[in-house]
């Protein structure tokens, strides 16, 4: 079991208020009712009056209605425990990325901005086509070109996309309302696709690979963080840079974090995992590239550029064997010299529900820290 620190960050009791509320009847579970319990009575009443029927057809008709409805009712009551996609907001931004409807600029009412744009990757890092999601804070269009900004980049899960962290992981909204109530610095963040091509393709691990797949790592930490710095008004240094991520995604974010702590001084890994596991094996060709990409392995004789914070952040109902992986790695890096926050969600499984609760405390952890 993770136990909190002394220095684990604390939010109040308005501001949590602010941050919750982003559901609607697409994570409901009164519309799984109503929809299970009227294909349910639908579909009884249809077979117990059958014979009362004098066209099979409106019998046909209302089967397939009742079907459809405990279906409909099934998929909500799937999303509400999983929190995919919390809101209608969240199912158009989802289906923008994935070619559904025309990707677009997105300004809310408290000031941010959610800009999908194209980042080119060089032909042999082999990565697809595909949306990068950038957030701008209140401000920062008409802000001094002086002005810079940290930047937190987040890697989304397995299966995922780069829309993830905007729809699931609402994260635009939870940084108005963290900004807007001065809890955090104004930042930006940057979701990339982490997705490949090769083998290993849709669980990329964000490792190069030697099995003739993607090159995901220098993907990320040469094209996309160079990219960003060119385009937008960044803080271009290792002390204002964060990575994070959830699932498969916070693996990528303690690997590539750590052996590129040049790049990046802060990490959030929600929900994570010690090893790229079958992943990395697909974009791995030996054991010891695995052991390489295994931070347990690696961290004890690692350079540091310079201090590192990272926050770990697990649900209660976490595998033990993963808790306890994650924290021995959690002690070695203490032992580095680093400043470590290990934090357990209560009442929460694996699950975006779960990332939306934990991000908030991961980002006040990362601002606490900035210069």
């Amino acid at each position: 079991m993770f136990i909190a620190e002394p220095s684990d960050p604390t939010l109040s009791p308005e501001v949590l208020a602010a941050l919750s509320g982003t559901e609607d009847w697409l994570s409901s579970w009164t519309t799984t009712a109503i929809l299970l319990g009227f294909g349910i009575v639908l579909l009884m009443a249809t077979i117990l009056l059958r014979r009362r029927w004098r066209h099979r057809l409106w019998r046909v008709v209302t089967i397939i209605v009742s079907v459809l409805s405990i279906l409909a009712g099934s998929a909500i009551g799937v999303n509400t425990y999983s929190g995919y996609v919390p809101n209608v907001g969240a199912a158009r931004l989802t289906f923008a990325n994935l070619g559904v409807n025309t990707p677009s600029v997105t300004r809310d009412n408290r000031g941010g901005t959610t800009t999908p744009v194209q980042i080119p990757a060089p032909a042999a890092d082999q990565m697809p086509d595909s949306t990068t999601w950038v957030y701008t804070p209140p401000g920062y269009d008409g802000a001094d070109t002086s002005t810079r900004y940290p930047v937190v980049y987040l890697i989304h899960g397995t299966p995922g996309s780069s829309s993830d962290w905007f729809a699931g992981g609402q994260i635009a909204h939870t940084m108005n309302v963290l900004i807007e109530a001065r809890v955090i610095r104004p930042m930006i963040v940057v979701a990339p696709d982490v997705n490949g091509t090769g083998p290993g393709a849709n669980d990329t691990e964000c490792l190069n690979s030697t099995t003739g797949g993607s090159q995901v790592e220098s993907f990320l930490t040469d094209t996309v963080v160079t990219w960003i710095d060119a385009h937008y008004q960044t803080a271009a240094d290792r002390s204002h840079r964060i990575i994070g991520g959830m699932s498969a995604g916070a693996y990528c974010s303690l690997d590539i974090g750590l052996r590129h702590n040049a790049l990046f001084a802060t990490i959030l890994a929600i929900e994570g995992y010690p090893d790229p596991g079958d992943g990395g094996r697909a974009m791995m060709a030996t054991e010891a590239e695995f052991a390489d990409h295994t931070p347990s392995h690696y961290v004890p004789d690692l350079a540091f550029a310079g201090p590192m914070s990272i926050f770990m952040d697990m649900a209660d109902s976490s595998e033990e064997e993963r808790v306890t992986a994650m924290t021995t790695l959690g002690a070695q890096l203490t032992e580095r010299g680093h400043d470590v926050v290990l934090r357990t969600e209560v009442d929460r499984d694996h699950t975006w529900a779960m990332a939306r609760a934990a991000i908030p405390y991961g980002l006040v952890f990362a601002s606490d820290r900035l210069p």
